[in-house]
């Protein structure tokens, strides 16, 4: 088990690590399948340093037969040098796109939409449930583009908070959900 002063100093330590390596940018936070890592609940508690929601999540993870670790939640997002979280480490469908694309993204697959994002696609995870239309979207307007739009769509609209993927509200301010971002469903 990994202590929090250790989160925290390897968290500061990829900060600065990662700012010499990789420029900073929304675009390292695109991920190969179209998802938005700037979304993502581990790359937030990880880049915000945020030992509460790394503890939930390690709580959420740890059920079951899964059985996490702190250092299996912290991410620097999909195509950025650094860290991966344990889902995002041996992700076939990250693996394929950088063999098969410079830019290591299945909107350049010369494959695309192959089998493999369409399933991935309709899995049942709410969030995945967009990546075709973020990856047809990603092709119409480019990288740069897109990422800023996400950047964009993912705060708060009151705060300008990050927003993860599964936040009912801003956990900032506590504002609503904004109706840009896919709807939760009830339990």
């Amino acid at each position: 088990m990994i202590t929090r002063r250790e989160f925290v100093k390897g968290v500061a330590g990829v900060a600065v690590v990662g700012t010499l390596i990789d420029p900073p940018g929304t675009e390292k936070l695109v991920a190969s399948c179209g998802l938005y890592c700037g979304a993502c609940p581990m790359y937030l508690a990880t880049q915000n340093k945020d030992d509460e929601r790394a503890k939930a999540l390690l709580k959420q993870f740890s059920s079951g037969k899964m059985n996490w670790k702190m250092e299996d939640l912290l991410c620097d997002g999909c195509i950025a040098s650094g860290r991966l979280a344990t889902f995002c480490r041996s992700c076939q469908i990250r693996e394929s796109a950088a063999k098969k694309t410079k830019d290591k993204l299945c909107s350049s697959c010369p494959d695309f939409a192959c089998s493999r994002i369409t399933a991935f696609n309709n899995d049942g995870m709410l969030h995945h449930s967009e990546v075709l239309a973020n990856l047809r979207q990603l092709q119409k307007i480019g990288l740069k583009d897109w990422a800023k739009s996400e950047d964009e769509r993912w705060k708060c609209p009151q705060c300008k908070g990050a927003i993860s993927w599964y936040d009912a509200s801003c956990p900032k301010c506590g504002a609503a959900r904004s109706g840009k971002l896919f709807p939760l469903k009830k339990a």
